[in-house]
């Protein structure tokens, strides 16, 4: 655990040795199965998430059941919208969903409280993670009003592509739908459209990226 600690947080050689102990000593590990769902809001705030290893989508719901994905964490990520509740005057409501069985280190929020207010360094890092994930949401927003459909459909499987590392993907046309805040059928006419135009070819649960380039192009 203090190696993981170490690597991965920015600020480990700027704190003392008693902030280093007192975070080594309260550090978690929680293993989580996929399908595993969790909900952070401004005042459910267990503390400050770590991927040691899987991978995790994190979005908003409406009411009516509709979804819209935000980003995805995989290893080495750190779970930044579980940090934000440790800055005043943040609200928000976001759910987190387990892709891939996963192992998440957590820090408390007593812990990172209190070190961040011992030592600038934390806090600021705290701010500098929040405000990167910030924009990584306004690019959604973004996305999601000025983009057509085709686009946005587009960068979400080149997202997946570069998440797995792998041109052939295993998706499910409701797994994307999902991701898009859209219905299946509209992708599933879309995701036929690209076949048509040699991008991609589907098959039962996946889907292969034929021409990278041309979906960027989209």
């Amino acid at each position: 655990m203090e190696h993981f600690l170490a690597k991965n947080l920015p600020f480990w050689n700027m704190l003392n040795e008693h902030q280093q102990e007192m975070l080594i000593k309260n550090t978690t590990m929680n293993k989580l199965p996929k399908g595993a769902a969790m909900f952070y809001d401004a005042q459910n705030c267990s503390g400050v998430q770590l991927m040691k290893s899987g991978q995790v989508r994190v979005f908003i719901a409406s009411p009516n059941g509709g979804q819209i994905t935000l980003y995805r964490l995989v290893e080495n990520d750190i779970c930044v919208m579980s940090a934000a509740c440790m800055i005043q005057n943040i609200d928000f409501e976001i759910h987190v969903e387990v892709e891939k069985d996963s192992e998440i280190y957590l820090i408390p929020k007593i812990t990172y409280t209190k070190i961040s207010n011992e030592c600038h360094a934390v806090k600021d890092f705290t701010l500098e993670l929040v405000s990167s994930r910030f924009s990584d949401v306004m690019w959604v927003v973004n996305h999601l009003v000025f983009s057509g459909m085709g686009k946005r459909l587009a960068l979400t499987l080149l997202e997946h592509s570069q998440i797995e590392k792998s041109n052939i993907l295993t998706l499910t046309h409701d797994d994307i739908a999902k991701d898009l805040g859209t219905a299946r059928e509209v992708v599933s006419r879309l995701l036929k459209q690209f076949q048509l135009d040699g991008i991609v070819k589907l098959s039962r649960g996946k889907i292969e990226i034929l021409d990278s380039e041309k979906l960027g192009r989209i």
